[in-house]
């Protein structure tokens, strides 16, 4: 029972660190990478459950783990955005993060936890690609939002044409019209 609630105070942290790209936009109070994880899983749940209806096969359970833990190594090594990825280097700073969730694992004892991380991370499954989409997805709904209330700065993320959206062409020229 230590471990989990050790675990569990570590992932409190989420709500305390800032998404770091919005800073970087200049974005005074941006969300937190936890409002950003909650909104990737619920985008994910409504998502797969959209594509299941339509026929497709998507293991919601692992869909919605995968959804919530994506930002894991996050708590270790904050949020660090594009910019500051390109000049520390995009795979050392994506190990890094790998190492800092398989740290905070470890204590559990839950290697399906670990698995599934890894599994998103390879970006090999149907559930890490819906992930993915939903990650960006949420990006250019927040950008959306900020546009609204007057961050005018964001137009970069608006206007760049996600290759992940492709198949998602109509869900994509909705969001479009918000």
């Amino acid at each position: 029972m230590k471990e989990i609630l050790e675990f569990i105070e570590e992932v409190e942290r989420l709500k305390f660190i800032p998404r770091s790209g919005w800073l970087y936009y200049g974005i005074k109070q941006p969300e937190s990478v936890a409002e950003h994880s909650f909104m990737v899983t619920f985008l994910s749940l409504i998502i797969g459950l959209f594509l299941i209806k339509k026929g497709k096969s998507v293991d919601l359970k692992k869909l919605l783990i995968m959804s919530l833990i994506h930002e894991l190594g996050e708590i270790k090594i904050g949020d660090i955005h594009l910019v500051a990825k390109s000049y520390l280097g995009f795979d050392i700073v994506d190990n890094a993060e790998k190492k800092a969730a398989f740290d905070l694992l470890e204590n559990l004892k839950l290697d399906e936890l670990k698995e599934i991380y890894e599994e998103f991370l390879e970006n090999k499954s149907e559930e890490a690609k819906i992930v993915k989409l939903c990650d960006k997805l949420e990006l250019v709904i927040q950008a959306r939002i900020y546009k609204k209330i007057g961050y005018n700065n964001v137009d970069a993320i608006l206007n760049k044409d996600y290759e992940e959206f492709k198949d998602f062409k109509d869900l994509m020229d909705v969001i479009k019209k918000l």
